[in-house]
This record gives structure tokens, C-alpha cells and sequence, in this order.
């Protein structure tokens, strides 16, 4: 019996709904939870601080001063318009975003399909749905897959399904790695990548030569155009293979130019850095190929119109290269970007605001 199209939409609403409505209270628990851990208690907004808060955001709804206290927390300078965590979450990122959409296209096992024609890491073997294939998306069976893969002595293993903060990222080196631990990779349970590990500019090797330090940058379409609202360079820290900021690294302000701020934060409380742990100095650093990959991102943003908020992390290869890594459909880092950079949306906040809270 065929199910009334009334009904079947009212129950998926009505799921939709209840897995919105547990996903936003743990995110706001979570996101609160670090915003009175980290937040500089020494740092006081001034009665009139407060009050350009109160009155710039009355027109959309209410927040909290305490988030413009933790983004100015570490001496950056004070503005009302820093977006806060729960709100880029719970409300921004849904509108201008399309949450269904993203659980399949964020699968880095179609980037080469729907990024085509732009410079994406070697694949060896993928596998979607518990099926193997090789690079240009032919069936193989675990025999193949193992032979593809021992044709190269180093490779990275990469879950291509809600990853993040670099989790269950393997390195493998089979001068080290035996064929059992090639065999367990390659039967893993899940959605994976391996690939041929991309060899960085040397420029920023020097940085931090145990991992890609990629190029984070945060694009807006709005108006028919393609906004780039913020970069920063991740960089991992001592021996880690990640530069993932929640995975322990830190994060720089790119300029419009290209050159890095003169200092560094960490994530949850945006303590400044002004030299990297292992020595380099950010101040003066020009970025190789910053506005290569800041051309690169708006092409490809372009051609995602059910994403119209989206975060890339672009590495630079040994011949100045801009290569995707992997882009953030949805809930992308916000913490980096306000702290090295200021408020995400910057002169763009009252149009973002606006079209978000339907204010014509």
C-alpha cells in the first residue's frame, strides 16, 4: 500500500527534527563547555563593550558577550561582531548549507569526481560501501588491492567518511609495516583512501618537516560570488604527521598577500605563538602559492551550490602546486579563523545576518 506523500513528509520532518534538536543540545553543551574552560578570566569587557554587543546584535537575537570576551581573550583587539560557536552551528551552517547532501559528498572517495581537473593526492586503492577499487574506480578483489598497494613503500590510509582532528590517519611505511598490517588496512571495516604521500614545498618543509602544513581557507558564496572570508596555515608541532589544530598543532593568519601574521594560536584558547615550537619565526613568511590556491578555491566553491559555506585545506607541493587535501561541507572550524583573524564574516557580517535572520 503506497504511503500518503502528507504522511511519509510529516515523519521524516518529524525524525529530522528530534536528530536536530539532540544534535544542537550536544553540540551547545560541548561548545559551552570549552568556552568556560578557555576563556581568559583575566580578560573584562567594558560596560560600553558590552552595550555595542547588546545593540548590534538586538536586530537578529540574543548572545552572549562572554564569546566576544574569549576571542578577545589573548590582546586581540575588541569587535561585536565575532560569530559565536553555537550560533555558526546551529544556525548559520544549516542555512547555508545542505546537511543531507553533505553526508555523500563529503565522502573524499568521489573528490576526483566531482573535483575533476583539479590536482587532488595520487589514489592506490579506495574502498566505498565495503567494495574495492583502484584509482579510476574499477572493481578489484583483496588480491589486487594488496598488490596495488605494496607497489608503493610509503602511503597514508585515510577514513573518507565524518573524519576529523586527523583521527584513524595511518602512516605506512612497509620497510617498517609487515604484510599483516597491509592486510588489516586493507580489510578494514569503513569507508577509506589510501594514497601516495604528497611531497610538500620545501618552503614549508622548514616549518615543520614531519607534516603537510596545509592552507585552511573558508569561502562564502553569497551574490552570486565567491567570498574568501579567512586563511590560516596549519602546522603540526613537534613529531606528530598532522597539522590538524584540534589534534594538538597550531594555526598562523594568512593576509590577503599571502604573508603570515606575526604570530600563531593554539586552538581552544587562542594562546598567541610567535615562534613555531620548532623555531620558526611566522613574522615576514610568505605563503608559496597562496593566491594560486585562493584562485583554486573559488573554481571548485563555485561548482557546490547546495554548499554555499565551505572550508578547503589546500597543500603546496615541491613544485608550487596548489593540491585539495579535503573541503568541509558542513560545521568547518570557526576557533582558528576568529582568533588569528577576527570576526569570520568580517565586513560581510551585517549581509550574512541579515539574509540569515530573513532581515530585508
Amino acid at each position: 500500500m503506497a504511503v500518503n506523500s502528507k504522511l511519509r513528509s510529516f515523519y521524516h520532518g518529524l525524525f529530522d527534527g528530534l536528530e536536530n534538536f539532540s544534535a544542537n543540545n550536544i553540540m551547545k553543551i560541548q561548545e559551552w563547555r570549552y568556552l568556560l574552560k578557555y576563556t581568559n578570566r583575566k580578560n573584562k569587557l567594558t560596560r560600553e563593550q558590552k552595550k555595542q554587543i547588546r545593540q548590534y546584535w538586538k536586530k537578529y537575537t540574543h548572545i552572549s558577550p562572554l564569546w566576544a570576551k574569549y576571542y578577545t581573550g589573548n590582546g586581540n583587539d575588541f569587535d561585536p561582531r565575532y560569530i559565536p560557536n553555537t550560533l555558526i552551528y546551529g544556525k548559520i551552517d544549516k542555512y547555508f548549507n545542505n546537511k543531507q547532501l553533505a553526508w555523500g559528498m563529503c565522502d573524499k572517495n568521489y573528490y576526483s569526481k566531482l573535483f575533476a581537473g583539479f590536482l587532488q593526492p595520487e589514489c592506490i586503492v579506495r574502498k566505498i560501501g565495503d567494495i574495492l577499487y583502484d584509482e579510476n574506480y574499477r572493481l578489484i578483489s583483496e588480491k589486487q588491492a594488496l598488490e596495488l598497494v605494496k607497489s608503493e613503500r610509503k602511503f597514508i590510509y585515510k577514513p573518507t567518511l565524518e573524519t576529523g582532528s586527523g583521527r584513524g590517519i595511518e602512516f605506512v611505511d612497509q620497510k617498517i609495516d609487515s604484510d599483516d598490517k597491509l592486510k588489516q588496512l586493507i580489510n578494514s571495516t569503513g569507508n577509506y583512501t589510501i594514497q601516495k604521500i604528497i611531497q610538500q614545498h620545501e618552503d614549508l618543509k622548514k616549518i615543520h618537516k614531519e607534516s603537510v602544513n596545509t592552507i585552511r581557507i573558508t569561502s562564502l558564496i553569497i551574490d552570486s560570488e565567491v567570498y574568501i572570508l579567512s586563511s590560516v596555515l596549519r602546522m603540526g608541532v613537534d613529531k606528530s604527521n598532522v597539522d590538524n589544530a584540534t589534534a594538538g598543532g597550531i594555526t598562523c593568519g594568512i593576509m590577503p598577500d599571502g604573508t603570515l601574521r606575526d604570530y600563531a594560536t593554539s586552538y581552544y584558547a587562542g594562546k598567541k605563538i610567535y615562534k613555531h615550537p620548532q623555531g620558526f619565526v611566522f613574522k615576514g613568511f610568505k605563503v608559496p602559492s597562496y593566491l594560486r590556491s585562493v584562485a583554486m578555491v573559488k573554481e571548485m566553491h563555485s561548482i557546490i551550490g547546495h554548499f554555499k559555506l565551505a572550508s578547503w585545506d589546500i597543500a603546496v607541493r615541491e613544485d608550487g602546486e596548489p593540491i585539495l587535501i579535503e573541503v568541509n561541507l558542513r560545521k568547518g572550524s570557526i576557533n582558528f579563523h576568529q582568533f588569528n583573524n577576527g570576526p569570520l564574516f568580517g565586513d560581510l557580517t551585517d549581509k550574512v545576518l541579515d539574509e540569515v535572520f530573513a532581515r530585508k
